[in-house]
């Protein structure tokens, strides 16, 4: 078990995956005259001296390691074979793109490196190349050997796992609905999907976007196809990164070159730098300072209660929720998911980042030591320069919900009880919370009506709040109290749960003959107010902030922006696979590598506020331009009296 909260090393998820890579193994030696022996529930070094008592072992050959854990049971290896006077241990580089051996660097003394990915990666591809992944092929040239103490078969999770053992973290073998594929442990498995992904879908250079693509405007990372998903299949050795590198260049030479097959490979040599930057960093990526002993200002908190609603989607943020959702019913959320709750965690929550990383180590298909434990010190630990002061600095989480999810489709798969809400409000569904209650506001924050029954609403959100199904009535009322955001509106009109304040009494025939006179009726035709349906209940359907949340300016502006540019990429997809062959933009990397450069930096710190404000924009259906004069002024005059609309329950 891990040594700050006590997850188990390894979860139900991950042990699967293996399960199910040993079984492939054993089937594919099988099919080359071969028998996999597989030996558990004991340590490796008892493994190692049964077979020293049982065989004199020649040579014992393994992948080389990285980090202290895994060295660790490599010295033990070491030792017993010395100790029975048998054959070596023999290590070879193959988890990584690029071999050890030829780099123009010892890793051990980078002359700076690894003071940046840029700078390592620049290193690399001016002076290494990559090894050809035929190299890796083995020739078997004995007969199979049968082990009398081995397994009869590969346990069972259950067995694997003991006592440590939870069904309610266990999925089983079942996809989830809500995710884009399950993945399955084993090569066979894996060159599937490299066939599938490559070459029968087209989808590498079409549909990729790409871990660590935040930035650009028209590819959203939380769409289906949008991302390989190889990872586990590499972290555990089922696929060569070397392999998979040939394969994309094949599928350059044969069907397009493009923004998306270099962004691959730039991936591929991201693992190899937090792989060799670990070599350099050593036992430090484990320590709460990291390689750069980072001391923030601060006291570092291990508050598992707060823990616990990071680590179950409960935070009350929904695009930290959704990621953190679906990584503990899959396994996996994208780089941006992890990393904005990376993020949050440490910059918002104030909480010891290393026990995050051990719930990423114990729940993670894909985790290898070094691109977690590497990962959160290079990319999570900075944002441990802003001081944790109990309300949202990590902006960026509302930010890339826009720029990522502007209708808030992934969020309300992953969170279904936001499903019926309008996007914005989706990401945002503090903007149900309004807590202002100084004079003219009800103790909910809504503005209360008026007793006399007397009130006006401008007419182009009332038709647009009809034209979705909305009673009459019941949207101008929602209007009024909502200070004519039509999108709030609407959430009002989902949500409304009879609280006493927010009530829209049908039976006040006084209220009912003054709304029938701001619409321009008749009020003795007027029948009575219907009251609304119950619906989401904020705050109880959904958690409130774990800490005060603020609202970022011109929402619907960056939504329909976003929305243009994925149209228009949509667009291009479906016009490139009705081509059904090569096509695409010619793709040249100094000019990629300059248009990088005009992005904003992607750091904790790239997304700022312009003015926070508690209540900002309305939903993309509504035209704000139509607002009436006398709405603007009374929205002119809430700000002078200093009561703009929810400024404590969202940070002004």
């Amino acid at each position: 078990r891990t040594r700050l909260c006590g997850f188990p090393k390894t979860g139900a998820i991950r042990n699967r995956f293996q399960i199910e890579a040993v079984q492939d193994l054993a089937e594919r030696l099988r099919e080359k005259g071969h028998v996999l022996n597989v030996r558990s529930q004991l340590s490796t070094k008892q493994c190692f001296e049964e077979l020293c008592q049982d065989y004199s072992i020649n040579s014992v050959f393994a992948f080389r390691e990285i980090c202290s854990e895994e060295l660790r049971v490599e010295r033990e290896v070491r030792e017993v074979l010395r100790k029975h006077q048998q054959g070596t241990l023999s290590l070879f580089w193959g988890f990584e793109l690029y071999h050890h051996d030829d780099l123009t660097f010892d890793p051990k003394r980078p002359r700076g490196a690894f003071n940046s990915y840029t700078a390592f990666r620049k290193r690399v591809e001016e002076g290494s190349a990559v090894r050809a992944s035929h190299l890796e092929t083995p020739s078997f040239k004995m007969a199979a050997v049968h082990w009398s103490r081995g397994d009869a078969e590969v346990p069972s999770l259950q067995k694997v796992m003991g006592s440590a053992y939870r069904a309610d973290l266990d999925p089983g073998e079942e996809q989830d609905p809500r995710a884009e594929i399950r993945w399955v442990g084993g090569e066979t498995a894996a060159l599937q999907r490299v066939q599938q992904y490559l070459w029968d879908e087209d989808s590498l250079g079409l549909d990729y976007v790409g871990a660590t693509m935040t930035m650009d405007p028209a590819k959203s990372c939380m769409r289906d196809r949008a991302m390989s998903k190889f990872s586990p299949w590499l972290a555990h050795g089922c696929l060569s990164p070397r392999k998979l590198y040939e394969e994309v260049k094949r599928y350059e030479r044969e069907r397009r070159k493009n923004k998306s097959t270099y962004w691959i490979t730039h991936e591929l040599l991201w693992r190899d730098f937090v792989r060799f930057g670990s070599i350099y960093a050593g036992t430090s990526i484990f320590l709460i300072g990291g390689p750069q002993n980072v001391r923030p200002k601060w006291s570092w908190s291990s508050d598992r209660e707060r823990l616990n609603r990071w680590i179950e989607g409960e935070t009350g943020f929904p695009f930290i929720d959704c990621f953190m959702r679906e990584l503990k019913a899959t396994g996996y959320c994208n780089h941006m998911g992890r990393e904005t709750a990376g993020w949050f965690l440490i910059a918002d929550l104030g909480l010891d980042w290393r026990m995050a990383a051990e719930w990423f180590e114990s729940v993670l298909i894909d985790y290898e030591p070094t691109a977690n434990w590497y990962n959160w010190t290079y990319r999570c630990l900075p944002a441990a320069s802003k001081v944790p002061i109990d309300r949202l600095s990590s902006v960026e989480i509302l930010k890339w919900g826009t720029q990522h999810d502007p209708d808030a489709t992934y969020i309300k798969r992953w969170i279904p009880s936001l499903s019926s809400l309008p996007g914005t409000v989706a990401r945002e569904p503090w903007r149900l919370g309004l807590n202002d209650s100084d004079g003219g506001v009800a103790s909910d924050g809504l503005r209360a009506l008026p007793k006399s029954g007397q009130f006006s609403v401008s007419q182009g959100p009332l038709e647009a709040l009809i034209s979705m199904g909305f009673d009459q009535k019941d949207a101008a009322m929602a209007l009024y109290q909502t200070w004519e955001d039509a999108d709030a509106a609407a959430a009002l009109l989902l949500s409304r749960n009879g609280a006493s304040e927010a009530k829209m009494d049908s039976d006040d025939d006084d209220l009912a003959r003054a709304v029938a006179l701001s619409l321009g009726e008749n009020p003795e035709a007027s029948g009575p107010v219907s009251p609304p349906q119950q619906g989401f209940r904020y705050g109880v359907d959904y958690p409130k902030p774990m800490i005060q949340p603020v609202s970022l300016m011109n929402t619907e502006q960056a939504e329909d922006e976003a929305r243009q540019h994925q149209s228009r990429r949509d667009q291009q997809i479906a016009a490139s696979k009705r081509q059904k062959g090569s096509g695409g933009q010619s793709f040249q990397k100094p000019n990629w590598e300059q248009a990088r450069r005009e992005w904003p930096a992607e750091t904790p710190t790239a997304a700022r506020p312009q003015n926070r404000r508690g209540y900002e924009g309305s939903g993309r259906n509504w035209n704000r331009s139509a607002a009436s004069t006398k709405a603007e002024n009374d929205r002119s005059e809430r700000t002078q009296n200093g009561r703009r609309l929810g400024n404590r329950a969202m940070g002004g």
